[in-house]
């Protein structure tokens, strides 16, 4: 497969990266100067086939691949997937694939859990203002070591409890922790010893209604 790349000038999407850039740097206290990440526009669906190796569902319009981001051009975006163009919705797409990026300098490269990853970047990225808050949470825990589009649903909202109740601190010394587990259980067991309580839904749901 070959591709054809050259360099863009894209004053709006240039935008985004250096406010998201400074925003991660901030949340994440990592001051990431050299071999910064990429962004990558990828102009319609069958590109995207073709990059990711596979017959990709219409609501995949983001991913990263270590320090490059590939992100549906905003233009295609309604002819090309199942989303509506919003410019605050685009700038947190990238801003949530640009957060992978630095999710993985904390974690290794480790991207399991899926929830836990994908809460992160939601989180960090602003996208909780544009889901419904559910009234309890029920299925995010299944997406430990794959994702698909359920994984979204929930997560950010676990994640947004766990800064605001226990402050960013653990949750970094949780990420920073996968780098030595190599199963769920192992997992489980860190997320106790870290946070006080076990991950079953009864004690979630208990801890979000404090």
């Amino acid at each position: 497969m070959i591709f054809k790349i050259h360099q863009i000038e894209d004053d709006f999407v240039e935008k985004i990266y250096e406010d998201s850039m400074k925003s991660l740097n901030e949340f994440y206290e990592i001051n990431w100067t050299h071999h910064l990440p990429t962004i990558n526009i990828v102009d319609d669906r069958k590109t995207i086939d073709a990059l990711k190796g596979e017959k990709t569902e219409n609501w995949i319009v983001g991913w990263t691949n270590g320090s490059q981001v590939y992100v549906l051009n905003k233009d295609n975006l309604e002819k090309e997937s199942n989303h509506k163009y919003n410019p605050n919705e685009y700038h947190a797409l990238i801003k949530h694939e640009l957060s992978h990026s630095f999710y993985n300098i904390l974690s290794g490269y480790n991207h399991f859990p899926s929830w836990l990853s994908e809460g992160v970047v939601i989180y960090t990225s602003g996208q909780n203002k544009f889901r419904n808050k559910p009234d309890k949470f029920s299925k995010f825990l299944e997406f430990y070591d794959h994702g698909r589009k359920g994984v979204y649903d929930e997560t950010g909202f676990f994640v947004q409890i766990l800064v605001e109740k226990f402050g960013k601190q653990k949750l970094f010394d949780l990420i920073k922790g996968l780098k030595n587990i190599k199963t769920k259980e192992e997992f489980e067991r860190l997320f106790a010893e870290q946070y006080g309580f076990n991950l079953t839904y009864d004690e979630i749901n208990a801890q979000a209604s404090v």
